[in-house]
């Protein structure tokens, strides 16, 4: 997508602008080409500038700007239109400017939160060059694990508490479960139709999916009594994906109808009473992370926050609440899972056992890193003073809902752990008993040719000689010579143990036992006398 892509129209674009934005582009790659020296984790932002994913032309960065001033009044949402407007965004509508609408001047501005929608090379440039932006922040937002491969290290893992103690950003990693009409036996991996490569991951048998999602919250103090807030957000998932692995080009992509798992989340907000019902707007369909924001900050702004300085955990609070909901139809999608290794019935199949055995070593990698992920949010809520936590409630109420959330993972994460060895134990019993059963066939194919071997070989010397050929008066001679020989072939080859002849004498006594015991000796009687 290039500058001119972003405008409204053909008037709003300057050519000079693109032409100062490619010196700054190639600076900024050269600035994080330099950086990925000390820390490799900055790969991933520099195979971002350096080869930009190619995206259709209906598809675009979007961005929104909520600004806080002075009145007691809710603030000011409006969409940002392109990039020349982004800019002038980042710092503070000069008093005695006469474009500036009166009511902006009437009241003074503390600050402005930006959403940007679909992060792009262009924007990343810009705010690189104009905010002086953290590159480990644009790193972390950016990366996927598809990226790196194990070139590098993630900047989530290279990434230690005390360094992330000295920023002042937050960025939280979750998985968004779909589902799909169609079901992949042996699981399918596609990437998302957006400007960053976000994965989307089938379960294998099943028609649920986990797409990866991002959302990054920094807060840069601009001046002493003015603050700006970015937070980066992804696109809503479309319909039309690439596999993963596969080009970017149109012939490529696959389109499959996905809607969320179990429905929307879980509004968190308190429900409107029956008698208020009727004065709040028609709810709206959800179209993404970014809509949802807005229509949060509509309704009302946190009680942690302060508009004159507001800390980045109170800026994070609504996007730490959505990202929790996701998180609770994760641990649902686990449950399910669960109630799906839970076997009934004595038709076994082997090859279905080998695939949740791939499935459940899976999870058990799937379930850690998801771990790793909540207790990154929960390290970083706590990473202010105990007493400030206390007085901050609605902070609190989110750090105890993410240890729950933790809590719940590794609960299920273990039980699905757990059914390893169940799984492993039914495989070998499976593959013993067709072990068995291949043993049983080979035996009795070892008898038949131990019995038509000989005979055949018998037949042939006498086909020699017509005199012995069927019908023949001496064809008993054949018979006669075939028998003894096949037998003594039989107990050459499989020789009678002492066991064996033990067994066979009991059958052969418990026979004439009951053969006795049915043909009873008939008694003679004399004529005339009756039984008594």
């Amino acid at each position: 997508m290039t500058l001119k892509s972003l405008c409204t129209s053909p008037s709003e674009y300057y050519p000079a602008l693109e032409e100062a934005y490619i010196p700054s582009l190639r600076a900024y790659q050269e600035y994080i080409r330099e950086l990925c020296l000390r820390n490799p984790s900055l790969s991933t932002l520099s195979n971002v500038l350096a080869s930009p994913k190619a995206r259709n032309s209906d598809s675009q960065c979007r961005a929104t700007v909520i600004e806080f001033r002075d009145a007691p009044v809710r603030p000011d949402i409006r969409p940002v239109t392109n990039i020349r407007h982004m800019r002038s965004e980042f710092y503070r509508t000069k008093q005695n400017d006469l474009k500036t609408p009166r009511k902006y001047t009437e009241h003074r501005i503390h600050g402005r939160i930006l959403i940007i929608e679909d992060l792009t090379v262009e924007v990343i440039t810009l705010l690189g060059t104009e905010l002086d932006i953290d590159p480990l922040f644009l790193a972390t937002h950016l990366h996927t694990v598809h990226r790196t491969g194990m070139r590098h290290q993630t900047p989530d893992d290279a990434i230690l508490p005390s360094r992330i103690h000295q920023s002042d950003y937050i960025s939280v990693s979750y998985h968004q479960p779909v589902t799909c009409e169609e079901a992949f036996p042996s699981g399918a991996k596609f990437t998302t139709n957006s400007a960053i490569n976000r994965k989307l991951v089938f379960l294998r048998a099943t028609n649920i999916g986990l797409a990866q999602n991002r959302t990054s919250i920094i807060k840069i103090q601009q001046a002493e009594d003015f603050w700006l807030a970015l937070i980066l957000v992804d696109p809503p998932l479309d319909n039309n994906l690439h596999r993963a692995g596969g080009n970017l080009n149109a012939g490529q992509q696959v389109n499959l109808e996905l809607e969320p798992y179990l429905g929307a989340y879980e509004d968190f907000m308190k429900a409107p009473s029956f008698s208020q019902s009727r004065q709040f707007p028609p709810r709206q369909e959800r179209g993404g992370m970014m809509n949802d924001l807005i229509r949060y900050w509509e309704l009302d702004s946190p009680q942690c926050f302060d508009s004159l300085d507001p800390s980045v955990q109170s800026l994070a609070y609504y996007p730490l609440r959505i990202v929790a909901a996701q998180w609770v139809k994760y641990v649902a999608v686990m449950q399910h899972c669960i109630k799906l290794y839970e076997y009934e019935g004595n038709h076994l199949d082997l090859q279905k056992f080998n695939m949740d055995l791939r499935e459940l070593q899976g999870w058990r990698r799937r379930s850690m890193i998801s771990q790793q992920k909540v207790r990154a949010v929960i390290r970083h809520l706590k990473m202010h003073d105990s007493s400030i936590l206390e007085h901050r409630a609605d902070v609190k109420l989110v750090l105890e809902d993410f240890e729950v959330i933790n809590k719940d993972i590794e609960d299920a994460g273990r039980r699905l752990e757990n059914m390893l060895p169940v799984v492993t134990s039914l495989v070998q019993i499976i593959d013993a008993r067709q072990s068995f059963a291949e043993t049983a066939n080979i035996s009795r194919l070892t008898v038949l040719a131990l019995i038509f071997v000989p005979l055949s070989y018998v037949s042939s010397l006498f086909s020699m000689n017509s005199s012995n050929m069927p019908g023949s008066a001496h064809f008993w001679v054949y018979f006669a010579v075939a028998i003894p020989v096949t037998l003594i072939v039989f107990l050459i080859a499989r020789p009678p143990t002492k066991e064996g002849f033990q067994r066979l004498l009991a059958r052969a006594q418990n026979t004439l036992g009951r053969l006795r015991q049915q043909v009873a000796p008939l008694e003679l009687r004399e004529p005339g006398q009756l039984n008594a």
